[in-house]
């Protein structure tokens, strides 16, 4: 995890300063309301306290993956991955998610929906 941790923040990796709650909103975005709100909240606080010193859309991104990829929420989330994959490509272009999350974000989505 360490060498990931470098690979996408650099050495050493700089303190924690991703915005818990405003990527609650966004991931809440990319899941287009299909989570509620408070899971989201707690799988951001889960996420935040680890190691990754992440930003806040990658801290995003991440939080919508948990569910996008979760077999219970696969079912109700195949619309919301389309538009998901969309915006976090836009994402991308304005410099706001690190690529290796885009990487992984279109990997797992497009095995999980073969789509």
């Amino acid at each position: 995890m360490d060498v990931f941790i470098r690979t996408m923040y650099g050495d050493p990796p700089p303190p924690k300063r991703g915005k818990v709650g405003e990527s609650t909103v966004l991931a809440g975005e990319l899941l287009l309301g299909v989570v509620s709100a408070k899971q989201i909240a707690e799988t951001a606080d889960e996420l935040s306290s680890g190691t990754t010193p992440y930003l806040t859309h990658d801290l995003a991104v991440s939080v919508a993956l948990k569910y996008f990829k979760d077999p219970v929420w696969i079912p109700k989330l195949g619309t919301a991955q389309l538009m998901a994959r969309v915006t976090v490509l836009e994402w991308f272009k304005e410099g706001k998610v690190a690529r290796l999350f885009v990487e992984s974000f279109e990997d797992v989505l497009y095995k999980t929906y073969k789509r």
